[in-house]
C-alpha cells in the first residue's frame, strides 16, 4: 500500500511538473522534469514489482514453515494465490528488469552516437554510463529468469507433495503474477 501511494505521488509530481511548465504556471527545470519522467517510467515499475516480490517471498516462507510444523493444515485459497503460484515470486521482477533494461539499451544505444557527433562529451559520458548499466541489468536478468524458473518448479513440486488441491485452484495458480493470460510473461 505504501509503495502504491509513493508511486501515485511520483506519477502525480511528474504529470504536474510537465503540465505546469507547459501551461506557463511554474518554470520547472528540464532536468527535474526528465528525472521525474524517467523515474516514473523505469524505476517505479521495478520498485513496485520488487516490493510485491519481497512480500510474496515472506508469505511463501511463512507458509512452508507452517507446513513443516502442521503438515495437515493446508493454506487458504487466498494464501495460495498470494504466495504460492507456480512461478517463483522473483520471476516477474527479473522479467521487468530485462524488459526495461532492453528498452533503455535501445534508447541509449540510439542516442549515444548523436550526442558524440554533436561534441557533447558530458552527455556522451552520461549516455555511455547508462548504456553500461542497462547492459549489466540485462546480463543479470537473463540468468535470474532461469534461476527463478527452476525455483518456481521446485516450489510447485514441494507444494504438490504437501497439499492436494482442487483442480480449479491448481488452474488459478498457473496464472502468472504479471497477468499475461496465455501463461507467458509480457516479455516472452
Amino acid at each position: 500500500m505504501a509503495t502504491s501511494a509513493a508511486g501515485a505521488v511520483l506519477v502525480g509530481a511528474a504529470v504536474a511538473s510537465v503540465v505546469a511548465d507547459a501551461a506557463g504556471w511554474v518554470s520547472v527545470p528540464r532536468t527535474v522534469q526528465a528525472g521525474l519522467v524517467l523515474a516514473t517510467l523505469f524505476v517505479l515499475p521495478v520498485v513496485w514489482v520488487g516490493v510485491h516480490a519481497v512480500w510474496v517471498l515472506r508469505g511463501r516462507a511463512e507458509l512452508f514453515t507452517a507446513a513443516e510444523e502442521h503438515p495437515r493444515r493446508r493454506p487458504t485459497d487466498r494464501q495460495l494465490f498470494d504466495h504460492l503460484r507456480n512461478e517463483h515470486p522473483l520471476t516477474p521482477l527479473w522479467w521487468m528488469v530485462a524488459v526495461l533494461g532492453g528498452l533503455v539499451t535501445l534508447g541509449l544505444g540510439f542516442a549515444l552516437p548523436f550526442a558524440l557527433a554533436d561534441g557533447a562529451a558530458g552527455a556522451g559520458v552520461l549516455l555511455g554510463a547508462g548504456l553500461a548499466v542497462s547492459l549489466a541489468a540485462l546480463a543479470l536478468a537473463v540468468p535470474g529468469i532461469r534461476r527463478a524458473a527452476r525455483q518456481g518448479a521446485e516450489d510447485e513440486k514441494r507444494r504438490a507433495e504437501l497439499w492436494s488441491l482442487p483442480t480449479a485452484v491448481e488452474r488459478r495458480l498457473t496464472i502468472p503474477l504479471l497477468g499475461a493470460g496465455d501463461g507467458a510473461h509480457l516479455g516472452a
